[in-house]
């Protein structure tokens, strides 16, 4: 998305060293090396005699003596930088800018290679009978052993990462593990056995279905079928070996539990299923029936893949660790690079301060783009990130303790199409980890963003005092449900957030802002959400303000339940743990959030929510304004007024916004929003989203999901049924 340009050497480093934001004066240059891959690390490392690993130029970068604000660049020519193991910065590499063309054409490497050497064709035999007749002829076999795996294992029964399975690549694209169905998932016709998910380990066995097609009879499950699914519910994907498979009865037992059994939580009472239960096969020989198809063979150490046509250079990601390991090293900048081709992540930080990804692109990888965890001031900035295994971006740090924060930020970045190997959980970008003490996040800020095609959510937060503003989110929840665009949950202390300024749209599958079971104390104002299941979704959570939102076409613009009540929040022992362990009683806890320290009160009913204030609100062509679920007077201690529900849209109740069917909702002057609510801010739409900066030279133009009205309301009605059912689940324990 950004538009190329040719790189100058005598370029002056775009940004150095910027702080969170992105903003630091500019530093002196020391001294600078060049990196080639056609170098010899026997050269000088000058542009016209580079050296050829960065490892040299590291050393000399290391050797050379620096004082004050002198910094060093390495700068990489184009072409691609192959990786066998990370590339390490430490303590020693301080003041360090690793710089390719401003057109990114430096690419750092971790794939290995496939010649076109290696590939035999796959002539008579049993394993040429198996294949689908349409790729006889066309799929090729390749040895796995002289690419450095011959180590590749079996995957376990149960797995929800990629079961360690590698990555196919085509020159710059992902090739699909073969799977059936190609697209979609089959459902089940019937549930024939829940299994057994809990108690001794001896006495647990998996489910067991019937398949609608006879398509199974194919498969030699003596080698090995893997069947992926959403088994119970819509946002807990996994793939489990199949033990047997009755071909002749279409039945398919399961060789590990998943917990709550298969089938369907909300199918109706008394039924084991609802017979809407997705599920699919992968990485079998039999269903490469496509151009750019693979998969392994384990038995063998056999990659079978039917290359593209294009004749484009293949390559495996196996190496699982990060392609550029940042640890504890201030004042580090990496820019203008492409970061591709590993298992792993492409970039970790941990600890230091002010380590800066501007301008880069991370792609084609098994795992997250970029991982921050600890630190200060560490910044993922203007850059485009996708084609990812696990999430695109995840920030972590600040003492929650004490509530200092991290200063972390991801801002201007563009991401899409993560979660390829981890469906869900696997956010464009995740602030913090649900439960996880040594993962917390304090003060980070999130703004900017563009953030879109996700199969599950585009924010994940969780912690206290970050700032997620000024993103636009569309087309999430592709193929998981219950869910929100930004989505924290589960956790009384997660406080002080605010999410302002944001525009979520064509998100017919979540909510735009959900507030899930029991989370409390944050801040919704400002945002605008046109087209999502629902606008900001309060889920049993205590001192969440929701203000001077516009939700737009949507069924249900706002909604508040009790649910702790039915759920035992009183009494739920994680709730009171993480409490009790932040000491909201004493400082500087109960000085930054006062009302936390009453939920000790044995005497407060904590599972009633308390101090929720939803107000000044506008709702345009809403099918429901305003919902609530609670028993009578469950939302006593609850604010629910002064919204105003703008119902047909048109007329004197048109809200008056510049241009909708370009996706432009500023408000005009003459809105009668500013009228009927007197303290209703301008959002500032027209700064939502990417701006233009020194790396990003170029937008994209914006637009809405390009599904069907009918196929819209079919996933409006799909998910509403699958939220509904969730929030009127009585005990509802996940």
């Amino acid at each position: 998305m950004c538009q190329s340009s040719r790189w100058l050497l005598s370029v002056v480093v775009v940004v150095a060293f910027p702080a969170a934001e992105g903003r630091a004066d500019e530093p002196v240059a020391a001294a600078e090396w060049h990196v080639a891959p056609d170098g010899d690390d026997a050269n000088p490392g000058t542009k016209d005699r580079p050296f050829a690993t960065l490892e040299r130029a590291r050393t000399a970068a290391r050797e050379q003596e620096r004082s004050g604000d002198d910094y060093a660049t390495i700068r990489l020519a184009p072409g691609i930088h192959r990786r066998t193991k990370p590339f390490l910065l430490d303590s020693r590499d301080s003041r360090l800018v690793i710089s390719g063309p401003a057109d990114r054409s430096a690419r750092i490497h971790a794939g290995r290679p496939i010649d076109r050497t290696m590939m035999r064709p796959v002539g008579e035999g049993p394993m040429f009978e198996r294949l689908d007749p349409a790729a006889r002829g066309h799929v090729v076999a390749v040895d796995l052993g002289p690419l450095g795996m011959k180590d590749v294992a079996r995957p376990a029964d149960f797995y929800q990462d990629g079961g360690g399975l590698p990555e196919v690549y085509s020159g710059d694209e992902p090739m699909p593990l073969a799977r059936w169905p190609n697209d979609g998932p089959a459902t089940m016709e019937r549930v024939l056995d829940k299994g057994k998910w809990d108690g001794p380990a001896a006495g647990r066995r998996g489910g067991s279905f019937m398949a609608r097609e006879d398509r199974l009879a194919r498969w030699n499950v003596a080698e090995g079928v893997w069947l992926e699914g959403y088994w119970r519910v819509p946002w807990d994907p996994a793939t489990i070996r199949a033990a047997a498979i009755d071909a002749a009865a279409r039945r398919i037992d399961l060789a590990a539990a998943i917990n709550g059994g298969i089938g369907s939580k909300y199918a109706p009472k008394g039924e084991l299923g609802d017979g809407k239960e997705p599920w699919w096969a992968v990485n079998l020989v039999e269903e490469i029936d496509r151009e750019g198809e693979w998969c392994v063979h384990h038995s063998t150490k056999t990659l079978y893949v039917w290359p593209p046509a294009s004749g484009a250079d293949l390559f495996i990601a196996r190496m699982d660790e990060p392609v550029v390991r940042i640890e504890n090293a201030t004042l580090v900048a990496l820019q203008n690079l492409v970061i591709e081709g590993g298992l792993g992540d492409g970039v970790a930080i941990e600890g230091g301060r002010k380590a800066v990804v501007a301008g880069c692109t991370l792609r084609n990888l098994g795992g997250n783009g970029v991982v921050v965890r600890g630190g200060r001031d560490h910044a993922v900035k203007s850059c485009d990130v996708f084609a990812l295994g696990d999430a695109g971006i995840r920030l972590a740090g600040g003492n929650r303790a004490k509530l200092e924060p991290c200063g972390h930020a991801a801002t201007n970045n563009d991401v899409h199409h993560v979660g390829r190997r981890r469906k869900t959980y696997a956010a464009a970008i995740q602030v913090g980890e649900f439960r996880r003490e040594d993962m917390p996040a304090v003060g980070c800020r999130v703004a900017h963003n563009l953030l879109h095609d996700l199969p599950h959510a585009a924010v994940l937060y969780t912690g206290n005092d970050n700032v997620l503003e000024l993103n636009e989110v569309c087309r999430v929840a592709l193929t998981s449900a219950d869910v929100g665009a930004f989505y924290t949950s589960f956790d009384w202390t997660s406080r002080g957030n605010v999410i302002r300024h944001n525009f979520v749209h064509d998100c017919p599958r979540a909510n735009a802002f959900y507030l899930d079971d029991g989370d409390s104390g944050d801040t919704v104002e400002a945002n605008v959400v046109v087209r999502a299941a629902a606008g900001p979704f309060v889920g049993g959570g205590h001192d969440n303000v929701i203000r001077h939102n516009i939700v737009v076409d949507c069924p249900v613009a706002y909604h508040v339940d009790a649910r702790g009540v039915d759920r035992g929040y009183q009494t739920n022992a994680t709730l009171r743990k993480w409490l009790e362990s932040v000491h909201p009683d004493r400082a500087p806890w109960k000085d930054r959030y006062p009302a936390l320290a009453a939920l000790l009160d044995p005497a407060t009913d904590a599972a009633r929510p308390r101090g929720v204030i939803v107000t000044g609100n506008v709702a345009v062509r809403c099918d429901k304004p305003l919902r609530t679920s609670a028993k009578p007077g469950g939302l006593d201690g609850c604010t629910l007024a002064d919204n105003l529900d703008l119902a047909a849209g048109t007329g004197g109740n048109d809200p008056k916004f510049a241009a909708p069917a370009d996706l432009d909702y500023t408000l005009g002057e003459a809105s009668p929003i500013f009228r009927k609510i007197p303290d209703f801010p301008k959002i500032p739409f027209a700064t939502i989203g990417l701006k233009r900066d020194a790396y990003r030279r170029t937008l994209p133009a914006r637009s809405a999901d390009a599904t069907t009205p009918a196929e819209k309301a079919a996933d409006a009605d799909a998910s509403q049924r699958d939220i509904e059912a969730s929030n009127d689940a009585a005990a509802g324990a996940r």
